[in-house]
């Protein structure tokens, strides 16, 4: 449906209509009152903004994607190299970062945003459910390379990864400013917070 038919729907006084019969249809299965109901919406209601941030979230996908192509011998300090960032950890090696995988591979990268605080133990339960599987090293190398601008935006994360440094838990991540493009390690053991998107491909 084009824009223009979308805006049509919503202003039309059916769909208004509608939209209000099922909205307190679902307050009385609560047990809700019409002095619930205009408490909630009258002009001064508190809740109207963040009802209207809901929508808002709701309407924004939880995935984004994006294909790329994957050389799994392409050594790691090569790769790290060819994404030409403004920092890098001196961490990020082949020899801290092994993978079993060989040749080349087409892939898609799909970043997965829970909006929330979150554990790396959850978002891995939550990829497993989605039929995916966290991103490894070589695929977020390959990824800074081919997509460099959308770090800068938020942070990436590769889960799929994980160096064992003095008995803690690290984890690379492409982070950056709208002026700086970083490759960094963070603790996988800390809680995640909402900004941070998870780099995932179909398992």
């Amino acid at each position: 449906m084009s824009k223009k038919s979308v805006s049509a729907v919503v202003g039309a006084a059916g769909f208004i209509s509608s939209f209000w019969v099922n909205l307190d249809k679902e307050v009385r299965k609560r047990g809700g009152s019409d002095k619930a109901i205009y408490e909630a919406l009258k002009d001064d209601s508190p809740l109207v903004p963040e009802f209207a941030e809901l929508i808002v979230e709701a309407s924004q996908s939880k995935f984004q994607r994006y294909k790329l192509t994957v050389n799994y011998d392409f050594l790691v300090e090569e790769a790290v190299n060819a994404g030409k960032y403004d920092w890098s950890s001196g961490s990020i090696t082949a020899n801290n970062f092994s993978s079993t995988r060989k040749g080349e591979a087409d892939v898609e990268v799909i970043l997965v945003h829970f909006n929330h605080h979150i554990k790396s133990e959850e978002v891995l339960h939550e990829l497993d459910k989605q039929g995916l599987r966290a991103l490894e090293l070589p695929e977020l190398l390959a990824f800074g390379v081919n997509y460099p601008d959308v770090q800068r935006e938020f942070p990436v994360v590769a889960l799929g990864s994980v160096w064992q440094d003095f008995g803690e838990r690290r984890v690379p991540c492409l982070d950056g400013l709208p002026s700086r493009r970083d490759l960094r390690l963070y603790w996988f053991d800390d809680r995640w917070r909402s900004l941070y998107r998870f780099a995932a491909v179909r398992k």
